[in-house]
């Protein structure tokens, strides 16, 4: 019967039905901005400014630092409990790398940025492999090792091809082949090197000028003055060396309050757009008990309750609501399960899980604009006296 109720007016219901399902759907989409959205802008900032909280500890070695000394200190900070750390090391000539063509012919290229650090700097940084390999920890023995971004890859070669290395303050000219590829979000060709096995192995290139250390600490009960302190204890037992600054690099807090407005939004369109479909079923409703009057008066004549005949109207909204509900939870869970098909192999954003919070959402979304729309025509119907009946 309640079904029947639905088929009185189709094109009505069937109006009712889309303009309630845009709402839910838009319920369901403020829930996927908090979840999906969050994973996505976290990843995508991670992959570019840091991990949530990133910071940045300026270090000063007063007397220089040598390969054994590097050595040390890149093996305590990888040791340093809680805390993700690697050092970034400037070097005072800079480097100037080039293709080569693997027969120690230098092939004229521009200068790319160069990044000396050691294997926790993607533990700071989220850097996707696309190939090869990273660098080996700094406990293990390992030759030097190259690693290039994807626009490095374009200008250079990927695994395998050779690299030129040499600098203003000498003649010497190295040969060094590029062990992996990873994608760093950055148009411009970047070049990584373990730090540890540069000083190591090309000691007449290793001039230091200044040493910064990236930390990212695993908890949250970490503060920028306890990085601090832990990098300049490190590095005072390494090299002599002291922390003389820490600045957070990370902008998580920027992108949480991107967050926060987007889901205002789609809320405020959810209740817009719920709103209109429950005026849809108020109308439909009163609709309905002026075509259904004398139907319902006979009911009450024959004994139905008030609580009866309110159920018997507003029953046919549930169910609608229900079905609606039904198909926005299925489009949204069609909608998430596609997304990994879109996403690059070498993408940073994890494969989102769908977040069952907005199948809740949805749910109750529906019914809720169900009840209200139908909450007037119940009341109406069930006030009906039995006697007009006899008229």
């Amino acid at each position: 019967m309640m079904l029947r109720d639905l088929r009185l007016a189709p094109i009505r219901t069937a109006l009712t039905a889309v303009s309630m399902l845009i709402g839910v759907l838009a319920v369901v989409g403020a829930s996927l901005v908090g979840t999906i959205g969050s994973t996505f802008l976290e990843a995508t900032n991670a992959q570019i400014a840091g991990r949530p909280a990133s910071y940045l500890v300026s270090v000063e070695a007063p007397k220089g630092l040598d390969a054994d000394q590097m050595q040390a200190f890149a093996t305590a900070l990888a040791d340093a409990d809680g805390v993700a750390m690697a050092p970034v090391v400037t070097l005072s000539e800079g480097l100037t790398i080039v293709p080569s063509d693997g027969g120690g012919t230098i092939i004229p290229s521009t200068v790319s940025e160069t990044v000396l650090t050691t294997s926790r700097y993607r533990d700071v940084y989220l850097l996707p492999l696309v190939s090869g390999q990273w660098f080996s920890a700094e406990s293990d023995a390992a030759g030097l090792q190259i690693v290039v971004n994807e626009a490095g890859q374009n200008r250079y070669g990927g695994v395998g091809s050779t690299l030129s290395l040499t600098s203003q303050g000498t003649q010497t000219v190295t040969s060094a082949t590029v062990t992996g590829v990873i994608n760093d979000a950055d148009d411009s060709p970047r070049v990584y090197i373990n730090a540890t096995s540069f000083a190591m192995f090309e000691t007449q290139l290793w001039e230091p000028q200044s040493v910064d250390v990236y930390a990212h600490p695993q908890s949250s009960g970490s503060t920028a003055n306890d990085i601090s302190s832990l990098v300049s204890d490190i590095a005072y037992d390494s090299f002599s060396g002291s922390a003389t600054g820490v600045q957070r690099i990370d902008n998580s807090d920027s992108y949480t309050e991107v967050l926060s407005y987007l889901q205002t939004a789609f809320a405020a369109c959810a209740a817009l757009l719920l709103a209109m479909a429950a005026l849809g079923l108020l109308n439909i409703g009163l609709s309905d008990i002026e075509q259904r009057s004398h139907e319902l008066l006979i009911r009450r004549a024959l004994g139905a309750s008030r609580t009866h005949v309110m159920l018997l109207v507003s029953g046919s909204s549930v169910i609608l609501s229900l079905i609606v509900a039904a198909v926005a939870i299925t489009l949204s869970m069609a909608f998430v399960a596609f997304i990994p098909s879109i996403l690059p192999a070498d993408s940073p954003i994890p494969h989102p899980s769908y977040p069952y919070d907005a199948a809740g959402y949805a749910l109750a979304g529906a019914v809720v604009t169900a009840l209200l729309g139908s909450a007037v025509p119940a009341v109406k119907a069930a006030r009906l006296e039995p006697a007009m009946a006899l008229r």
